[in-house]
């Protein structure tokens, strides 16, 4: 029987991929057009320009331009890289490293090229004055081959464009796959996407100009040479070069900079932006599989697919979102196996939501007694430390009880630290922290540790809604009782959880910092918070549906000493 990863891409990642690659070369043209029309506007030949835009559009090379416009926008879609857990590198040096990455040189490589052929693609849209690179000039004398320094212009600014957008796909997280909090349809998630992502490009775009009239004002004399050099021409058309101040004041090269710029930006990040609307769609996976079915593809399945991250997501997806609102299928998840009677479909998908709850607990617990292990040691004085009459010595610590009166005993000195040992790269490293330019670079990120322990999470708060939903939901709709006897283990892990995050932020504290350019922390920087709230909100769903009945679940004293705030809503 074909596994349940093997369906999945075959049936559902493939035909969400074309999808969203389909509607991004459907809108290529229309964004063409677009530019097509901006580029030949004039405010002073408005007839003019109306006769040009249809020369370009309605020419037979404007499909073979189509045509290499589809091919690379399909490259750029097929070297990008994808993940459902967000990056989260410890320093800033970290995060510009990680776009060397070899996974990543495909997409860069692909970016690179692509921004050069696409603005070389745009130049035959515009005036004939950015039509090629070389131009051929006929004197008196002889022909002269000269240098079309405003074509190469544009090509390297459309070069650099697509470097712009390689570096914004990954450090802005563009590549993050992050799952919306309310599901609607693929139109109006893309309508609003859409409406963010022409801000942010415009935003990009004047950047980029900036940073790229700079660097041709002080390379761009060199990188001329060169190409005049290697293409053996004896000269350049314009008559200042644009190198020189005045030469870069020209408003038309800017303008079409500009239009190129932002449609190199604007139609790659679209493909982004619609393959991300495509996968975190919520997708139904079958409960049960039926005897008909020629492939054990069904949700317990899905939830053990390591192998396969998004598909796990997507099945902890579903099964919080039948949890709370699929009466129908809830009955499913608690229904008996035929023959045998088992709760086989319950205990699969409890089994593995308390093993992404015990496993994240263990990794808050062990990021705990690190962060204990890292504070300073206080070394009590001698007047607090008492020793009784009798055989038993006690040592108390800080506040002491009332003892009978002992003899006070001399304490042994404290044990005097051990030299740590340091390699002569750490003394580096440190060092150059505490230079003013290099601690940008080399400073640890505010809440990078949290961040990169609850980066995953995204799965654990979807088991922990699922886990409170379909439990309290089991109080009325469990006919045979198979939610019963994991009640107790359900309980003392959410608690056990909770108790362990609490303790983890009472010594890391989280802050959330929102930059002046964001209206809302990006969602991979919230997971924290949303995990927390999920969690003391399942605790609380919980006690309000088992309250009375918290007696007969057999938890240990701890545990019932840690819900009895959540029981008197003190929590």
């Amino acid at each position: 029987m074909d596994s349940v990863v093997y369906w999945y891409k075959t049936e559902v990642y493939f035909w969400r991929s074309a999808g969203s690659l389909f509607w991004s070369i459907t809108c290529l043209p229309l964004i063409t057009i677009f530019l097509v029309i901006l580029s030949q506007f004039s405010f002073l030949h408005p007839w003019q320009a109306l006769a040009d835009f249809a020369s370009v559009v309605l020419s037979l090379s404007f499909l073979l331009w189509l045509g290499i416009l589809t091919a690379i926008l399909i490259t750029i879609a097929c070297t990008a890289t994808f993940t459902v857990v967000p990056d989260v590198p410890a320093t800033r040096l970290r995060s510009y490293l990680s776009l060397l990455r070899w996974s990543r040189w495909p997409h860069l490589i692909a970016a690179k090229l692509g921004g050069a052929c696409v603005a070389w693609v745009c130049s035959h849209f515009m005036d004939q004055r950015f039509y090629s690179l070389t131009t051929v000039v006929v004197t008196t004398d002889r022909e002269l081959l000269l240098l079309n320094e405003s074509h190469l212009f544009l090509v390297l600014a459309g070069a650099m464009a697509g470097l712009v957008y390689y570096t914004n796909f990954y450090l802005s997280h563009l590549s993050y796959l992050a799952f919306p909090t309310l599901q609607r349809d693929k139109y109006f998630r893309a309508r609003s996407e859409i409406i963010q992502l022409a801000k942010l490009c415009v935003r990009l775009t004047w950047r980029h100009i900036r940073l790229f009239y700079l660097g041709y004002w002080l390379l761009g004399g060199s990188y001329r040479s060169w190409v005049l050099n290697l293409l053996n021409v004896e000269g350049i058309t314009e008559e200042q070069p644009l190198d020189t101040f005045f030469g870069l004041l020209d408003l038309t090269l800017l303008c079409q900079t500009c239009l190129c710029t932002f449609f190199i930006l604007f139609t790659w990040s679209l493909t982004a932006v619609l393959y991300r609307v495509y996968h975190t769609q919520r997708l139904e996976i079958p409960v049960l599989t039926t005897f008909s079915s020629a492939s054990k593809h069904c949700l317990s399945a899905a939830l053990a697919a390591q192998t396969a991250p998004l598909l796990q997501h997507l099945a902890f997806l579903d099964l919080a979102y039948l949890s709370g609102h699929s009466p129908q299928r809830r009955v499913e998840v608690f229904s008996l196996s035929q023959p045998g009677g088992h709760p086989y479909t319950w205990r699969a998908v409890c089994s593995a939501c308390l093993q992404q709850l015990e496993a994240l607990a263990a990794q808050v617990q062990t990021a705990h007694l690190a962060a204990l292990a890292t504070l300073p040691v206080q070394h009590l004085p001698a007047e607090k430390i008492f020793s009784t009459t009798g055989d038993t010595s006690l040592l108390y610590r800080g506040s002491a009880e009332p003892q009978s009166p002992g003899v006070q005993s001399t304490p042994s000195p404290p044990p005097q630290p051990v030299a740590a040992k340091t390699s002569f790269t750490s003394k580096l490293y440190s060092g150059l922290k505490d230079k003013p330019i290099l601690s940008y670079f080399l400073m640890e990120l505010p809440d990078t540790k949290s961040r990169q322990l609850f980066a995953a999470c995204q799965i654990h708060i979807w088991a922990i809604e699922a886990m409170s939903q379909l439990a309290a939901a089991s109080y009325e709709e469990d006919k045979f009782g198979v939610v019963q006897q994991t009640l107790s283990a359900i309980f003392t892990s959410l608690i056990s959880l909770q108790d362990t995050i609490e303790k983890y932020f009472k010594l890391q504290p989280l802050t959330v910092r929102r930059s002046s350019k964001e209206s809302h922390p990006q969602p991979h920087i919230t997971l924290c918070q949303q995990l927390r709230v999920t969690l003391k909100t399942a605790i609380y769903r919980l006690t309000n549906s088992f309250g009375r009945h918290l007696g007969d679940l057999n938890l240990n004293t701890d545990c019932m000493k840690r819900v009895r705030p959540f029981l008197d809503y003190r929590e």
